[in-house]
């Protein structure tokens, strides 16, 4: 047995874990919205890089992963219609949250994000959801033409009876990627915004972040934290569809990671708008570091194997 055991070692094949990775291979919702295309590609080389991350047992944090579960349940068959592969990643997701599981789906794009808190909601409908999404952007933009797409999933959300958008937070907004009249909206939903300048400073934004969980955790019983990567300065993130130039830090997102997998009421986590035909290895590390940091935050779980 290697005495230096790697985050790929220790991933099993089918959706049977306490963390269980699910691909999105889909653009065509960046497309419709105006974006680049190339996030389809992200899955795919997401766990390329996999391969080339991660100590198992990690000696600074003191955390082995090998006291939980990983499994690869594969992708969203890729040659699907949009709305279709909205259907069997909503059913997927589910599934493995019906099976103890926590989903940690990479896209694609960031319309992925209504099928999977769609998937929660269906699996705890006597629960109170709380969701937060770490955005450059809102994301509420109406349908194109009927069709969903990545600039549309929280629209998709708030409107969806079963769910308050008093337990909504919008965490790390660019003021300058925002209209007014979408900012408006998630408010008069009763949605909070956490701008990007009030967490710019220091180590403001993982504490925000902490206290935006805690919040939504006294309120509800299951948590969905929906990551876009443009929320990252592109200086650490260039490989997204619309990188910026002012965002998170690298550190922040592991920060960020780690404390959504830590806390017991986060039931779903998805990661957004990996393009590695724009770039590939520096986002795609960091990707990976995310994936690798959420999974320390569930090893450091009480009870958890």
């Amino acid at each position: 047995m290697s005495d230096d055991p790697r985050l790929a070692d220790i991933i099993r094949h089918g959706q049977e874990g306490t963390v269980v990775l699910l691909g999105f291979p889909y653009d065509a919702g960046v497309a419709i919205n105006g974006g680049r295309p190339g996030a389809c590609h992200g899955p795919e080389k997401f766990r390329s890089w996999i391969g080339r991350y991660g100590t198992a047992d990690n000696p600074e944090w003191n955390i082995d992963l090998t006291r939980i579960t990983i499994g690869d349940a594969g992708d969203i068959p890729a040659d699907l219609p949009l709305d279709q592969s909205h259907t069997a990643l909503t059913e997927k997701t589910a599934s493995i949250i019906q099976n103890g599981g926590i989903p940690f789906v990479v896209g694609g794009g960031n319309d992925q994000s209504w099928p999977n808190a769609r998937a929660l909601l269906d699996s705890k409908p006597d629960r109170s959801i709380g969701v937060i999404n770490i955005d450059a952007h809102l994301d509420v933009r109406p349908l194109k033409d009927g069709q969903a797409h990545s600039g549309s999933p929280f629209r998709l959300l708030l409107e969806d009876p079963r769910f308050s958008g008093s337990q909504f937070i919008e965490f790390a907004a660019q003021g300058s990627q925002v209209s007014r009249e979408h900012a408006n909206y998630v408010r008069e939903r009763e949605g909070q915004i956490i701008w990007y300048s009030e967490v710019a400073r220091g180590d403001a934004a993982a504490q925000a972040f902490r206290s935006a969980l805690g919040r939504l955790a006294w309120e509800c019983d299951s948590l969905f934290v929906s990551f876009d990567l443009d929320s990252i300065r592109s200086s650490d993130a260039p490989g997204v569809s619309c990188p910026g130039i002012m965002g998170l830090r690298a550190k922040e997102a592991f920060e960020m990671a780690f404390n959504a997998g830590a806390h017991p009421k986060v039931d779903l986590f998805d990661l957004s708008e990996y393009n590695p035909l724009i770039e590939d290895e520096r986002t795609g590390r960091l990707a990976v570091g995310i994936f690798y940091h959420f999974c320390l935050g569930v090893a450091s779980r009480r009870g958890v194997s």
